[in-house]
């Protein structure tokens, strides 16, 4: 390797380490929707929740929200490239949930 890569891959790799979590509010309409993420229960609507990065490339971050009466619903966020995880998850996430359909 030569002098002028090794800076570059440790500046990646410290890069890489930096941004562990993302700080991220939760909403949603009607707000008291349960979310989870990797099949736990991280909270419920309105509530603040720091989101560890997967530390995989073309991680796939899934959250649900679900509330009685009212359909569950599914957000995604999908990591692009391998220096994406600092995009991937919004500061704010926010779902609208419609009404179940009545039987």
């Amino acid at each position: 390797m030569s002098r002028l890569s090794r800076p570059f891959f440790i500046s990646l790799a410290a890069t890489a380490l930096a941004a562990c979590t993302t700080t991220t509010q939760f909403s949603s309409n009607p707000p008291g929707a349960e979310v989870t993420y990797l099949n736990k229960v991280i909270g419920v609507t309105p509530f603040q929740y720091e989101v560890q990065d997967q530390f995989g490339w073309f991680s796939v971050y899934e959250f649900k929200a679900t509330r009685a009466g009212h359909a569950s619903k599914v957000l995604s966020f999908y990591e692009r490239t391998p220096l994406d995880h600092n995009n991937v998850i919004p500061k704010a996430i926010h779902f609208d949930l419609e009404a179940a359909a009545k039987k």
